[in-house]
């Protein structure tokens, strides 16, 4: 048996409808007032707090200090976020007096205390922005929290642990190597060689630890590390990993052996040529070619006419043009009896800029 709907019961539907869509209007529009307002506020803080911060970097802290319509806004907690992270992206820009103006700025109005709450936060996010902060501050007093976030889960916090402990420590911060089984991306090992500007002993032991390591990221890292300092004493350590499972390692390996380079590298490459698979034989090539060293001529002359590569053959070609030797592919290239593959390679290698 069907249920007969009412008039009455129809009309009562439809004002609860009306009046539910009308409440949902109504905090749209509530929202969008708040959000509003929140954007607006924040467009006009960031203007006050930029001015601010200019005006102390050139007049001293005092300035702002005195400013009681500045120190009003303070109290507000949006306020204080915003000026925080001001404070830190000014801190990147400047050096000097002006980074110890925005330092002392950072601590007059006590803004670690945001710091230290975002640090103990759950969201992973509102973690690295503390981790941020309190470094570009230089608050040494998180430094045992750091370095126990360097075993968090999130890939963001621990990187961003790992930067902040090498802040605070320098080379000495690195050995969290030791036992690091994550990877390091490119990023941040640039990231990590770039904040050191130092090494306490080039004869330091861990980084020949650190070329042992089973994680890959570890000893690529470290094979940059003794690149940037010409670290010439391990130069046979590295001469090692020309034999490493990792194809990677071996390519980073060539590169660091051309920085070092003494008076037996050319003949070490040319040894190990044709062990190595091709990604390394490049690597190789490219070394030869930035020596320039006429001592490599015949050798890759000899890749260039006999390695069944074509990549390697462009390679070689390249290298010879560097060494000076354009005429003998000119000559080549005009022989009746040279295959097109190779005119093509020499007429790519000559036209080149590549020395």
């Amino acid at each position: 048996m069907w249920y007969q709907i009412t008039l009455h019961e129809l009309v009562i539907a439809i004002i609860i409808v009306f009046i539910m869509v009308m409440l949902m209007i109504i905090t749209v529009l509530f929202y969008s007032l708040y959000q509003y307002r929140v954007l607006h506020n924040r467009q006009i803080w960031t203007i006050i707090i930029e001015n601010k911060i200019s005006e102390s970097i050139v007049s001293g802290h005092q300035a702002i200090a005195d400013d009681q319509s500045f120190n009003s806004h303070l109290q507000e907690y949006a306020f204080r976020d915003l000026l925080l992270g001001l404070l830190v992206t000014s801190e990147r820009k400047f050096s000097g007096s002006a980074r110890q103006e925005i330092s002392f700025l950072f601590h007059q109005f006590h803004l670690e205390n945001e710091a230290w709450q975002n640090l103990k936060k759950k969201k992973n996010h509102l973690v690295v922005a503390g981790i941020q902060e309190l470094t570009a501050m230089g608050v040494e007093q998180a430094l045992p929290l750091l370095i126990s976030l360097l075993k968090h889960s999130d890939r963001l916090v621990y990187q961003e642990a790992q930067y902040a402990v090498i802040t605070f420590r320098g080379f000495a911060g690195l050995s969290f190597l030791n036992t690091l089984e994550t990877p390091l991306s490119d990023w941040q090992q640039l990231r990590l060689l770039h904040s050191i500007i130092e090494i306490p002993d080039a004869h330091d032991l861990s980084a020949a630890s650190w070329l042992a390591s089973t994680n890959v990221t570890v000893i690529i890292f470290t094979l940059r590390l003794i690149r940037k300092f010409q670290l010439l004493s391990f130069y046979h350590a590295v001469l090692k990993l020309l034999d490493h499972d990792h194809v990677p390692v071996r390519r980073e390996a060539v590169r660091t052996l051309e920085a070092l380079e003494n008076e037996d590298t050319i003949n070490q490459f040319i040894e190990t040529f044709a062990q190595q698979a091709q990604p390394v034989q490049l690597e190789i090539l490219k070394a030869l070619k930035m020596s320039k060293s006429i001592e490599c001529l015949e050798f890759v002359k000899l890749q260039f006419l006999e390695n069944p590569d074509n990549a390697i053959k462009i390679a070689a070609a390249e290298v010879v043009v560097c060494l000076g030797e354009q005429q003998y592919l000119r000559d080549l290239a005009l022989d009746i009896h040279t295959e097109n593959r190779f005119k093509q390679i020499i007429n790519h290698a000559l036209q080149q800029k590549i020395c």
